[in-house]
């Protein structure tokens, strides 16, 4: 039996061998639908899922209900038994009391076949616990609003041991519970916040309360101390690669890094804020996956089919002896797609990015067949594979996410008594390492410390700070000296970091290291020793030139905590050679601990960096600038270095200082007083370069100083030649931009009278122009102009209506007076719940008249009709022919029609319900690049089509057939939107159930 599903897992992780199988047992089912493929459920064995992979891997099953159930997260003790978290009450609790029902497994593979022989339950009655790892012969499990320790103390496989470490973390919405522990290099176990938040404190020990807020935490287990660490990505699940980059995850943003922690983002005053944990992906944030599996019916977000909606489980590949470039590699995984999906780390100066695999561009890692499969995390285990775990849930939305009627009708639970966790790993000539790791050799885990398996490295290492043996000591010494693989010296100067064993000539010397990495590490472990050594110092500044972005980056965050002349040296050094690297340029401002002005008079004193061609001189000015202004309350000796700052830069560099300076005041600086302002400012105020003249506009009124003739000449001069058709566009904007500065009373006639002309650039500068203004009639302007609006700048318009709370009733006002239809809005789950919850009771109960969670269709009874008539099975000849004929015209499908409406590639994975809403009511939800627009000429003509291109001069409407209409500004009347698709009502018309189903 072993054999034969060896040979199953084979032949599913090949595209090959997965068509053999399935040619072989006749279960591939090919629906055409509109010239589009969709492969339904396969299933080849009660284990197997019917995975695709490119890679030819092999998966083999490891457990399976009812050894397991709702697997979420697991981990490998030393000893290789398996813990294994199910989040049995998933999504709300168990019955009708929600009560708490997660569970820890405890799976043990007593003859090595690589199968599970014995499932105990280790522990239950956890709340919603999401994620699990080993400490001391027990396991850490994050269950909110807890941390807690579980432990067998009397050998019979049940934790009779239950301590409750830390409590507070918030339970909220169960997807977005604190999840991911995992033992990092620096001898702490790391978490994820998931977004929920909490205010922690450590039971039963002192340290106050934690205030998680939008952070990451760790705690160090020996001591229960607990931290923020780094901004959270509000995901589930945490990643570390070989040399403790951080990665995490959320539903639509798939791959992010966590760059920087939040401690050197927050030590010094004015520090300029950014996102710390962003986005690296290079195909889009919500990117586009490629599933195999039976197309489901999205109950909130149709758009989001065939993107990611439900990434989670990050996970880094350390891998040996696998194919290709897989190790070094992330996966994550989306499971409403039913797939894993991997991205290639690059290094992109000091961060990284993510790329497609080669053999990825239109396919997944992992792709199941199965629907029923939600593959929520891989795991590295003892012997090298990769373990899958599959939580096998029918319904994996939240029910908060899903429409009222919608989860009247589903069973939320349905699959709560399955459960897989699958073995993968390459096959032929891959041999599995030991399950165990022997604790009571230190010789024998200090040797592990450079293993090529990562598990059993970072196994090795908490085990000896776990133990804090002497015998390992000069073992660990001899491990981290140079000679030593880089890997085996990284984990052997952490070990004795955690040990308190570490010297500084330790750290010295892997400063020098080959590796970057390692340096990199090296300069993270200096940080404790810095002030009482000065030869570490030295060591640390001769990397101020390092090759290695990543080195650069820390180093830059290390010196900050020196508050010391040759640190501060360095860094303005560090400043001028990285202002093109919009981190390392960052790193230098958040260890400013000195005068910020003084900063920027060096900066500015330097006309060859100035006027080189590095490139960053600009953001670097106005980022430096912008800390001055944060932190006002100049000194007497500032206050003038800052005036001869302003008088004596040329010009040509005055703006992003003049930028920076109000940026800064605008985070509540106190304010900056110059006894010079109005001589200072006013020969900028009386400067002919208008971008500098715009710079300083707001400061002229911060200070309280008088216009100056050049001012109100701009202005004048702006009015005119922002209305003037025969000025250059760029002109234009330039003039929408002085308005934009200008009394809101004086410049509206104008801004209103521009956003009704057709054009969008001129339409995006109004909405900059206006955006961060409150008055209530700028709601009702904006509506009343909604059908001038241009594709592009809807969405702005309709993201500033819903945001302020004034705006709320003329829209709501317009729906109701058939000015805006709810189609033409595109209105999704979360902006129709703006309205329908968060705004006044009016309102609400006004809103409510017109749309709800479900989304809107304006011929919901005629889809529900056909939705009972369409049969099960379609023809894909006789579809193809029906889309020729009927759809070809504006659509391109299989290779056949025109690019006129949305190519259907890229809706292949809808469900059948959803395309057929799509295509029986085309104005159910319209996106605004898709929107009809009408020319009514001065002749009495018209024109309609979708707005392709525009200059100053024409228009070009796309009609059916790819025919392309341009027309004349000159002879344009009116151009204004239709809100109605160019795709008619009413295409069943003539067709039978079985035609619109082929």
């Amino acid at each position: 039996m072993n054999e034969m599903r060896v040979w199953f897992g084979f032949l599913v992780g090949s595209w090959a061998g997965f068509a053999l199988v399935v040619g072989l047992m006749s279960l591939l089912r090919i629906v055409f639908l509109a010239g589009l493929v969709w492969v339904a459920t396969v299933v080849l064995d009660a284990s197997l899922a019917g995975f695709v992979t490119p890679h030819g891997l092999v998966f083999e099953p490891f457990a399976e209900e009812p050894q397991v159930v709702d697997p979420v997260a697991m981990c490998f003790d030393e000893e290789g038994r398996a813990y294994v978290v199910e989040m049995r009450d998933y999504p709300l609790g168990i019955g009708a009391k929600h009560e708490a029902g997660g569970t820890v497994r405890l799976l043990v593979d007593l003859d090595g076949d690589g199968r599970v022989d014995r499932s105990t339950v280790f522990a239950d009655r956890l709340s919603f616990a999401t994620s699990i790892t080993p400490w001391k012969g027990g396991v850490l499990v994050s269950a909110p609003p807890e941390i807690v320790y579980l432990k067998d103390t009397d050998g019979d496989g049940k934790a009779d041991l239950r301590e409750v470490w830390f409590s507070g973390f918030n339970l909220e919405v169960t997807d977005s519970n604190m999840s991911g522990l995992r033992w990092g290099l620096d001898n702490r176990i790391h978490g994820v916040n998931g977004g929920n938040g909490g205010d922690v404190v450590t039971v039963g020990g002192g340290g106050g309360v934690l205030r998680l807020g939008n952070a990451d935490f760790s705690f160090d287990p020996r001591q229960r101390e607990i931290g923020r660490t780094f901004q959270t990505s509000g995901g589930f699940g945490l990643a570390f690669d070989d040399w403790g980059h951080s990665f995490s995850t959320y539903n639509i943003n798939h791959v992010q890094q966590r760059v920087v922690p939040l401690s050197y983002g927050s030590r010094c005053v004015g520090t300029p804020a950014r996102d710390l944990t962003v986005s690296i992906s290079d195909h889009e944030d919500m990117a586009r996956i490629f599933p195999v599996s039976l197309a489901e019916t999205r109950v909130n977000h149709p758009e989001q089919a065939g993107f990611f909606s439900s990434a989670g489980g990050i996970h880094f590949l350390s891998l040996r002896g696998w194919p290709g470039d897989l190790s070094g590699s992330l996966t994550v995984g989306d499971m409403v797609g039913n797939l894993i999906h991997r991205d290639v780390l690059r290094v992109d100066g000091a961060v990284f990015k993510a790329s497609r695999g080669a053999l990825e561009e239109a396919r997944e890692f992992i792709a199941a067949t199965n629907r029923a499969c939600r593959p929520i995390a891989l795991e590295a285990g003892p012997d090298g594979a990769l373990y899958l775990l599959d939580m096998q849930r029918d319904v994996i939305e939240h029910p908060d996410y899903i429409p009222a009627k919608v989860k009247a009708k589903l069973d939320v639970r349905a699959g709560e008594d399955r459960g897989r966790i699958y073995r993968v790993h390459p096959g032929d000539g891959w041999r599995p390492d030991s399950m165990r790791l022997d604790r009571g050799s230190p010789a024998g885990l200090v040797d592990a410390l450079g293993d090529a398996n990562a598990w059993r490295r970072t196994t090795a290492q908490r085990l000896l700070v776990e133990m804090g043996d002497a015998r390992s000591l000069p073992l660990l010494h001899k491990r981290g000296a140079k000679g030593q693989s880089s890997l085996a010296r990284l984990h052997a100067l952490w070990t004795l970091e955690g040990l308190g064993e570490l010297t500084v000539a330790e750290i010295i010397s892997a400063l020098g290291a080959t590796e970057a990495g390692l340096r990199e590490n090296a300069i993270k472990l200096a940080e404790r020793h810095l002030k009482s050594s000065p030869a570490l110092v030295d060591a640390l500044l001769l990397l101020r030139e390092d090759g290695s972005g990543f080195v650069r980056l820390q180093l830059a965050l290390t010196l900050g905590d020196l508050n010391s002349p040759v640190a501060e040296e360095a860094l303005l050094a560090m400043a001028k050679k990285d202002a093109g690297d919009g981190w390392i340029r960052w790193a230098t401002l958040s260890g400013l601990q000195g005068s910020a002005v003084m900063r920027l008079r060096n900066l500015c004193a330097d006309r060859g960096w100035l006027e080189g061609n590095a490139g960053g001189q600009a953001m670097t000015l106005e980022l430096t600038a912008t800390v001055v202004g944060a932190r006002g309350n100049l000194t007497g000796n500032e206050a003038g270095e800052l005036e001869r700052i302003l008088q004596e830069t040329p010009v040509a560099f005055l703006s992003p200082i003049l930028k920076g300076l109000e940026a800064g005041q605008m985070q509540g600086g106190k304010s900056i007083v110059l006894p010079r302002a109005a001589e200072v400012l006013g020969r900028v105020l009386s400067t002919d370069n208008e971008e500098v003249l715009m710079a300083a506009w707001p400061l002229q009124r911060r200070w309280n100083l008088p216009e100056s003739a050049r001012q109100k000449a701009a202005m004048a001069s702006a009015q005119i030649l922002a209305t003037r058709d025969q000025a250059s566009e760029v002109d234009r904007l330039k003039a929408i931009g002085v308005l934009s500065l200008g009394d809101f009373e004086t410049v509206k006639p104008i801004l209103w009278k521009l956003l009704e002309e057709p054009n969008t650039a001129v339409q995006l500068a109004i909405m900059g122009a206006i955006r961060r203004r409150s008055q209530p009639e700028i709601g009702l302007g904006l509506v009343s102009r909604w059908p001038t609006l241009q594709p592009v700048v809807r969405p702005l318009v309709l993201q500033l209506l819903l945001s302020r709370l004034a705006f709320h009733e003329p829209l709501v006002s317009a729906l109701e007076s058939g000015q805006l239809q709810m189609g033409e809005l595109n209105l999704d789950l979360e902006q129709r719940r703006t309205l329908l919850r968060q705004s006044s009771a009016g309102i609400r109960a006004r809103a409510a008249k017109f749309m709800g969670d479900e989304e809107y269709s304006n011929r919901k009874q005629t889809v529900d009709d056909w939705l009972t008539k369409i049969p099960a099975n379609g023809s894909p000849a006789e579809g193809r022919a029906l889309f020729e004929k009927v759809c070809a015209s504006c659509h391109v499908a299989g290779g056949i029609g025109r690019h006129v409406g949305p190519d259907l590639q890229s809706v292949s994975h809808r469900s059948v319900e959803d395309l057929l809403y799509n295509i029986l009511d085309p104005n159910m939800a319209i996106n605004p690049a898709f929107v009809t627009y009408r020319a009514d000429l001065h002749s009495g003509d018209s024109e309609l089509g979708l707005l392709q291109n525009q200059s100053s001069t024409s228009v070009t409407l796309l009609q059916a057939l790819e025919i392309k209409i341009t027309v004349p500004r000159s002879q344009i009347k009116r151009l204004q939107s239709t809100g109605k698709s160019l795709m008619p009502e009413g295409l069943e018309a003539g067709m039978s159930p079985q035609d619109l189903r082929n």
